[in-house]
């Protein structure tokens, strides 16, 4: 309890109750910090404020459940607990409705690049998302886009034959529904269970981006992955600050946090795909076999995706009341088709230029003197 009460004492630390001259951003995140979101996320955001503002503007970083929980990332973010969270929207449907109907369509990207920036976007100046936002009092600065998902199991699973009745780690309904049409059982537990999940025997396969096997030391308990492309995951924000905190900084100040988010998004992103790919590279040294999935299996996914994924997304509308669904769905793919227009010819390794394309298209046009203010 006295830890709690210490670190929650020190979050309530917000920006508007210090000197105007230091003013210091309370944060938490509940990934460890070896988590891209985290290090080059959260982390490397902390760095560059206070390089940039000479220490005027600072960001503390509260990692793990140290401050809150996954699923009060939302709730202790309005409520003033800290000034800026990560939050994975589908732990509160109810509350980010508009965000869960759409985050019902991510099995069907694999892009996280444009997917990061077309969300960021979208968020950023879409009417219907804005409304949603105010609602709960928090200001939406920044998005992500996981890595696409793969299955990383204690056994081989590559064919329809071997998925059938296995216990899997799914993140989101949709793809729970994708199990249930394999005739695999969906298991809803946060990603932070995986592993304990996976060593008891609780879990067969985690669908989760393999960079967990590295950060989250998954490869000590699952020794199969199947490269079967399951998507990528986008709810909520990676980064969002209670409205009136947001308030309280000058406009210079938001200013710095826009720009330094700005390009943040982009290093983050290439560093999280990096880890994906440094984490399979070193899956071998760790006794872990890489598997291409069997022809039905690729199949039976192809076809779930091309006939389920926008009428479950619907349905997931219907049941959270979002009016004007159809339309919100094809909004938003009319802006990730824009970033896959944007992106098509970009050298991916081009920091520079990724970061001035999101300054140009999204960042460069937002107005901190009325963004979030209202």
């Amino acid at each position: 309890m006295k830890r709690i009460a210490g670190a929650l004492f020190f979050g309530l630390c917000s920006a508007t109750a210090l000197p105007a001259a230091a003013q210091e951003i309370t944060a938490s995140t509940w990934f460890p910090d070896t988590y891209p979101l985290v290090k080059d996320g959260y982390q490397a955001l902390a760095r560059t404020l206070e390089d940039k503002s000479g220490g005027e503007l600072t960001l503390k970083v509260y990692t793990g459940d140290s401050v809150l929980p996954p699923s009060a990332n939302l709730s202790g973010l309005r409520d003033g607990i800290v000034d800026m969270t990560y939050h994975a929207g589908t732990y509160t449907p109810s509350e980010l409705p508009a965000d869960n109907v759409l985050a019902a369509l991510g099995i069907s990207f694999n892009d996280s690049m444009v997917l990061t920036a077309a969300v960021a976007d979208f968020y950023l100046n879409d009417a219907q998302m804005q409304q949603m936002f105010r609602k709960q009092g928090i200001v939406f600065l920044g998005s992500y886009a996981s890595p696409s998902y793969a299955l990383i199991c204690s056994t081989p699973i590559v064919s329809l034959g071997d998925i059938a009745g296995k216990k899997i780690r799914m993140p989101s309904p949709v793809h729970a529904a994708w199990a249930a049409s394999v005739q695999a059982a969906a298991v809803n537990v946060p990603s932070s269970e995986m592993f304990t999940g996976l060593e008891k025997g609780q879990l067969d396969c985690a669908a989760n981006s393999p960079n967990d096997l590295k950060t989250r030391s998954l490869w000590d308990v699952a020794k199969d992955v199947t490269l079967l492309d399951l998507g990528q995951y986008f709810a909520g924000w990676q980064y969002a600050m209670n409205q009136r905190t947001w308030s309280g900084l000058s406009e210079e100040k938001r200013q710095l946090l826009v720009d330094s988010i700005s390009d943040n998004l982009v290093t983050m992103t290439t560093a999280f795909e990096q880890s994906v790919d440094d984490a399979l590279a070193e899956a071998g040294d760790h006794g872990v076999t890489l598997h291409e999935p069997d022809a039905d299996l690729q199949a039976a996914l192809d076809t779930f995706i091309a006939q389920k994924v926008e009428p479950m997304a619907l349905e997931v509308a219907a049941r959270l009341d979002v009016e004007g669904a159809a339309d919100l769905i094809a909004r938003f793919n009319a802006v990730y088709a824009k970033w896959q227009g944007l992106l098509a010819n970009v050298d991916r390794s081009d920091t520079a230029a990724l970061q001035a394309i999101f300054k140009k298209e999204i960042y460069g046009n937002l107005d901190v003197s009325t963004y979030g203010l209202n």
